[in-house]
């Protein structure tokens, strides 16, 4: 086969072509630190870098969840403290209203106190959380947990009743783990599953009707209210204490995810670096050693094209 002038000027040419993308190739990735610009560069590096890269941002989104479910519970455990607070307050107010030296007067002073504590409880029941959420009305939080509690003369506070479901809010914190972030209000204050009346509101608002009573009613027994009231306070707290050792496990478990989350995106990022990331020694010298080849494909190619060019006007 006669090689003709032509054939010659587009071997030269199409040398130079290869040469000057392989060039430009290699630029590219000294310019953006990366050795697969496009899945052809490695087609099984590429798949394996996007479910690394797919992996991760799971990874990241737990790790986001993990840190709203930290808030979550550290609202509720400090609500929970609170109600803790208010409820050893009222117990310890009864004891003290079971001295018999103690007047009419001093029982009627320690019931106005205690429906204060009443009213408190109530709001920390109806709190939102960070988010707006209703604190303690389960999956209705857009309502108030509870309702009613209204002032009643000469007794105490009207019933209370729980407004909202049992229902436990939660967050995806792990791949195989859903973590309730809220407890409903009918668990925490202890509402009849019928009439949804709050018993911790009911036993309270009993005590205080008790102390508010004429010394002259017959029904009136200081004794048995303290002692009721007593038992009462003890049953509540302890509901509340189991409560608050969960959401302490629960606080405690997130942190063990978020160490293991934070390893994790560790190793997902140290895989794609040596996926993705660029050698940078190798492809300098690559670099280099493309530029002389170039170089010498193009003095090459002017050589030749001279010479055929002579031969034809020769």
């Amino acid at each position: 086969m006669r090689i003709s002038t032509g054939m010659i000027f587009d071997a030269g040419r199409n040398s130079m072509m290869r040469q000057s993308a392989d060039l430009l190739h290699t630029q590219q990735q000294l310019s953006s630190g990366r050795r697969i610009l496009s899945p052809s560069d490695d087609p099984i590096g590429a798949s394996r870098a996007l479910e690394v890269t797919q992996s991760k941002s799971v990874n990241t989104q737990f790790q986001t969840n993990q840190g709203y479910a930290k808030d979550a519970l550290a609202s509720l455990e400090s609500n929970l403290g609170s109600i803790t607070d208010i409820l050893t307050y009222v117990r310890t107010r009864a004891v003290e209203a079971g001295n018999p030296a103690f007047s009419s007067s001093e029982h009627a002073a320690i019931a106005t106190d205690l429906e204060a504590q009443f009213n408190s409880l109530l709001g920390i029941a109806n709190s939102k959380d960070a988010t707006g959420d209703f604190q303690f009305s389960g999956y209705q939080s857009a309502q108030p947990a509870f309702s009613g509690g209204a002032t009643v003369p000469a007794a105490g506070p009207g019933p209370v009743i729980y407004d909202g479901d049992g229902g436990e809010r939660s967050m995806q914190v792990g791949s195989t783990r859903v973590m309730p972030v809220a407890e409903p209000g009918s668990k925490v204050f202890m509402a009849d599953s019928v009439t949804g009346e709050s018993q911790v509101f009911g036993a309270i608002s009993q005590f205080i009707t008790e102390l508010r009573k004429d010394p002259a009613d017959p029904t009136r027994d200081i004794a048995a209210a303290v002692s009721q009231a007593i038992g009462d306070m003890d049953a509540a707290l302890e509901n509340v204490s189991t409560i608050r050792a969960s959401v302490g496990s629960r606080m405690v478990e997130l942190d063990a995810l978020g160490e293991l989350a934070a390893a994790q995106g560790q190793q997902y990022a140290e895989t794609l670096s040596r996926l993705q990331d660029l050698d940078y020694n190798e492809a300098i010298t690559r670099f280099s050693q493309q530029q002389t080849i170039l170089e010498a494909a193009q003095q090459s190619y002017v050589r030749v094209t001279g010479l055929s060019l002579f031969n034809l006007l020769g």
